[in-house]
Formats: C-alpha cells, structure tokens, sequence
C-alpha cells in the first residue's frame, strides 16, 4: 500500500547510505598502499593559498577522498564487472580474454622514437667495442591471438621487432617470436600479468644457447605458487579471477653471488632468488628482487672468464636466472634507474659482450635509452 511517505523512500535510503560512508571515511584508518592495486595511496592534500588558487587543492583532495573512500576497491570491482556487461571490455586499459587471460591494451609504439634507441644502442656499442645480441619480446596480447577477445585493437609488436630487425643487421638477432611459439604447449606467459613465465624465460633461453653454441644447463623445479596475481590483474578491477602459478626453476648446484646497487650502496645475496616476495600481492620480484639500477650475478662455480652486460627492462629477470649459469659474471643495466656512465663498468671488468633484451613497447617508446648518449 502507497502512502504519501513512499517516494521518500528511495531518496532517504541513499542520504543514509552516504552519510555512513562519510562517517567511515573520517572515521576508518588509512591505508598507505593499495594491494590488489599495487600502488601507493595519496597522502593528505596540505594547504596553502597558492594550492588553493591555483586549483592543486582541490584536485589533490579529490584524489585523496577517491584513493580512501570506504570499500573503494569493493566499487572498482563492480565498476570494471558492470563494463564487462556492457560489453565495454578493455575500457579499463584490460581486456578479459579467454581461458582467464586478462589482456594489457596498447599504447601507440612509436616507430621514430625506437630507431633513434636503437642508434643510441649502436653508438654506445660502437664506441665501447661491444658485440651485441637483440632480444625483443611481443607482449601476450600480440603473441596468444586465440585467447584474445572477438573485439580488440590491433597490437604491434611485430612492426616493432621486424623494424629492429632491419637495423640491427649487422648484430646477432633473436627472433624472440620464433622461440614462443616452438614451445607452444607450455603457458609461456602469465594469465594476469604481462610477463612470461619461468617456461616463456626457459624457452628464450634455449634459443640463445642455440644461437650462441652453448650446451645450456639442467634446472630442476624447486618452487610452485599458486597465489600470484601480477599487473594485468591490478589494472583490471576484475578481483574475481583466478590467480597465477609462479614457478622457480634452479640448478641443483647452483652457487651465485648477488649484488645489487643503488646510489652508492651495495648489497650482497647469495642467491638468484628472493622467497620473501612469495608472501607479498606482487611475487614477480622473488627474481633477482625486481627492479634495481644494476644488479651484478656472479657464478661461483664457473671460471670461463666470460662476461656479459644485459641493457634490459624487467622481461629480463627470469631470463636472468637461467642465463647466469652460461656466464661468469653479468652486469645487469636498467636505464631507468642508472645514472651513472655505464662505460665505466666495462673498463673496470673487460667486459666485450652486450644483451639488449626488452619487451617490444619498451623499446619503441622508452625515453630513458637516451641516456647511454649522456653519461
């Protein structure tokens, strides 16, 4: 029965359910960083006059109220299932494929930008007396077509790689697609995140060893996760899919020495992998501990003087933890983190070999190659 009250109804529910949510707001703790985002949460705006007519007040305040809203990540999970059913996949920056796959959509590669890195590249080997090896790794979106959804842009990765491919003639050139696709059976990338997995790292390594005429090493499972969740997940909002299975793969008599270095300060481990990040939302760093400016391997049980610098982005982790076993010693450079001149390091240890492995939207859009001209 309607009473004259009725139409009340709906309009008083929803004051009420915002005025509990703006009591829990001021009344809940904070939270610093966003797990399942993998992002730190903004900080209090702090006030100034000049924040405030200029604007930044208000915008900063804005991202503060929407980063600490209570059950924040309960609506962008609504917000990214009600674009599914809208049929608005991909609006997020994800799209949900086949089989669990969750998708990383792509930015613009720029073609321009990816000959003036690779001359870069060129002229930093040229003057350092470098021989040097191109790896370049397609993204999964371009790689696994049949798990992609029936609607998607159009990804690039191979104008990317058969443009390199051309200017670096002169080099020794690993068609990482080649390589992807001969090991076809096994998931060689992960279904949340967008890098491969320790099987995609194994099948690039055994394409090197191919190319270089190294016998390669035996490695033996040692650790199998099942709780991984990487950046594709993170981006995606669908906090309802399944999680990966991270695996670690090892020699059985393996004896290495790490060292990583930011700024001025050294650290050493004694192995190629990090368990502690096994307990974190993020496992991807349990190798070789993610990103650092420059991490050096050195095997403990190899004295075949060999030596190799890798120029890389992080698709070269995993692909690091076979690969040490070849070497003597590797340098690992990430030019989006070193500042210092990388010359320097090859005089001091001789070293005469150069890797260039990066993920192909890297290569052609990074403005960070530039510094190999610079330092």
């Amino acid at each position: 029965m309607k009473t004259k009250y009725s139409g009340f109804a709906l309009p008083l529910c929803f004051l009420l359910l915002l005025a509990v949510l703006t009591v829990a707001f001021f009344a809940l703790p904070k939270k610093s960083y966003a797990e399942n985002e993998k992002r730190i949460l903004s900080d209090p705006p702090a006030f100034s006059w000049q924040s405030l007519l200029d604007g930044t007040l208000t915008e900063q305040a804005q991202t503060y109220i929407a980063d600490h809203f209570p059950l924040r990540e309960a609506f962008v999970g609504l917000h990214a299932y009600w674009e599914q059913l809208m049929l608005q996949n991909g609006d997020s920056g994800v799209y949900r494929g086949k089989d669990g796959y969750l998708f990383a959509t792509q930015p613009k590669l720029d073609l321009d930008k990816l000959e003036k890195n690779i001359s870069a590249i060129h002229a930093f080997a040229d003057r350092s007396g470098l021989k040097t090896t191109w790896m370049i790794v397609p993204c999964a979106g371009y790689m696994l077509e049949d798990e992609m959804p029936p609607v998607h842009a159009s990804y690039h990765d191979g104008d990317v790689i058969e443009r390199a491919k051309t200017l670096c003639a002169k080099d020794t050139f690993i068609d990482a697609r080649s390589a992807l696709t001969n090991d076809s059976d096994a998931q060689l990338y992960y279904r949340t995140d967008h890098h491969l997995t320790s099987a995609g790292a194994k099948a690039l390594y055994d394409a090197y060893c191919i190319e270089k005429k190294l016998s390669g090493h035996k490695f033996m499972l040692t650790t199998e996760n099942n709780g991984f969740y990487g950046t594709a997940y993170s981006k995606s909002g669908l906090w309802l899919t399944k999680p990966d299975t991270l695996e670690i793969y090892a020699e059985p008599d393996g004896d290495y020495t790490v060292t990583i270095t930011e700024g001025t300060n050294e650290t050493n481990y004694g192995s190629l992998y990090f368990p502690s990040h096994l307990i974190e939302k993020d496992q991807y760093p349990v190798f070789l501990d993610g990103n650092h400016a420059l991490v050096r391997i050195q095997n403990n049980r190899c004295q075949n003087g060999k030596k190799l610098l890798i120029l890389k982005d992080s698709f070269a982790h995993c692909f690091a933890t076979f690969l040490a076993a070849e070497y003597e010693t590797i340098y690992m450079v990430d030019l989006r983190y070193h500042r210092s001149p990388v010359e320097e390091i090859l005089q001091k240890e001789g070293i005469r070999e150069m890797l260039v492995l990066y993920g192909a939207e890297n290569l052609a859009n990074s403005t960070d190659i530039a510094w190999l001209s610079l330092l």
